[in-house]
């Protein structure tokens, strides 16, 4: 048997993007101010460099004040509350203005409309900690999950970026992608046209892939295990969720300082990983990209739409959600399947006559759009 894996998930596939970040750390600590936008899929690792930011900060002695959305339909100025009003949020130095603040917080009304006078002094109250923060000296501010934002605090970001970077600080916020969330696009187009550095987090090379299972089981990835972390797609999480069931399946074994997995019973519980992974989806998202499925690792739009029995248009409309959350991505005409973990958990997620039924609609489909016999004779057979 192998050795638990690690508890704590290495940095690894990110060296390019911590030195980014790093440099920018130092233009604050020598008295400048930037901003940062970390945008990537779920699990891709946003947090784990942020940590890593955090650490080089306390290296340089910078102080660090963080928050995370807690949801769209949060209390008015959650996020920004969780950063500044927290009790290690330098209340001391604030008093006056967190008092006010805390009291304010209580008796707003749900709807802005209700007490426009109270939210205009939220605002100038929040905005007022942020500006004079780095009165104190360089700092980091760290908003993550800005998706999950409420909508006040994404307003009064949107509204600072107007001003430029805060003085003396580091600002980073950290996203999904998400479309039609009129608030949030609001911020990353007002802080992008503030010039802020924009940082895409990609999935991690096959290599890296490997590197950072090695680092989890102390050893070299054999044939068979490495060919499974193939189907993440890169994706951290998953690369460690993956290992953590193959454990506690016991499947794992040690040999030579190889670790490999042997036997197949896991990979049933390999398709609830992968389901998990996207259970954040709506209903009708999941449902979609289940339907996708039957037509394999990747499918063109136009198919899909004849197999699903919908207008191209409405097709799309829901795909771009799964585009946007980097479940699927394009590819010339096609989209692709990101992780072939989360296609073959959504297609085993189907009952076995409606696999049948869509087999046999996609071989239908196939063969009015031109497919080849091959193709055509793959699905009928899976039909049966």
């Amino acid at each position: 048997m192998t050795e638990p894996t690690s508890p704590v998930r290495p940095l690894v596939g990110r060296g390019a993007e911590l030195d980014d970040l790093d440099d920018l750390l130092s233009s604050v600590s020598a008295g400048g101010g930037a901003t940062v936008l970390i945008e990537g899929e779920a699990g891709v690792g946003r947090t784990r460099l942020v940590e890593a930011l955090q650490g080089s900060a306390a290296l340089l002695g910078v102080g660090v004040c963080a928050g995370r959305g807690a949801g769209p339909d949060a209390a008015p100025y959650a996020l920004l509350a969780d950063v500044l009003l927290a009790p290690a949020a330098h209340r001391e130095a604030r008093g006056p203005v967190v008092a006010e603040l805390d009291a304010l917080l209580d008796v707003l009304p749900a709807d802005r409309a209700d007490a426009p006078a109270r939210y205009a002094r939220a605002d100038e109250l929040f905005a007022a900690l942020l500006r004079h923060r780095g009165e104190q000296g360089p700092w980091v501010l760290v908003l993550e999950d800005l998706h999950l934002a409420d909508a006040c605090s994404l307003r009064l970001l949107a509204a600072l970026a107007g001003e430029g970077p805060l003085p003396h600080a580091l600002t980073v916020m950290t996203l999904r992608g998400v479309p039609h969330r009129v608030e949030l696009d609001a911020v990353v187009a007002a802080w992008t046209r503030a010039g802020a550095r924009y940082l895409e987090l990609v999935p991690l090379a096959p290599a890296a892939t490997v590197e950072l299972a090695q680092h989890l089981l102390h050893g070299a990835v054999g044939p068979a295990l490495r060919g499974v972390l193939a189907t993440t797609g890169g994706n951290p999480r998953l690369v460690v969720d993956v290992l953590r069931t193959a454990q506690a399946c016991g499947v794992l074994e040690r040999s030579r300082g190889t670790v490999e997995t042997v036997g197949s019973a896991w990979l049933d519980e390999l398709d609830d990983v992968g389901r998990a992974h996207v259970a954040y989806l709506g209903a009708d998202v999941l449902d979609l990209l289940g339907t996708a499925s039957v037509l394999g690792a990747s499918f063109v739009v136009g198919d899909l739409a004849a197999l699903a029995d919908e207008p191209v248009a409405d097709c799309w409309r829901t795909l771009r959600h799964a585009l946007a959350a980097g479940v699927v991505h394009a590819r010339g005409d096609r989209l692709v399947f990101r992780h072939d973990l989360v296609r073959t958990a959504l297609y085993a997620g189907l009952s076995a006559e409606r696999r049948r039924a869509l087999h046999a609609r996609a071989a239908w489909a196939l063969r009015a759009a031109g497919a080849p016999s091959h193709v055509v004779a793959a699905h009928l057979e899976r039909a049966r």
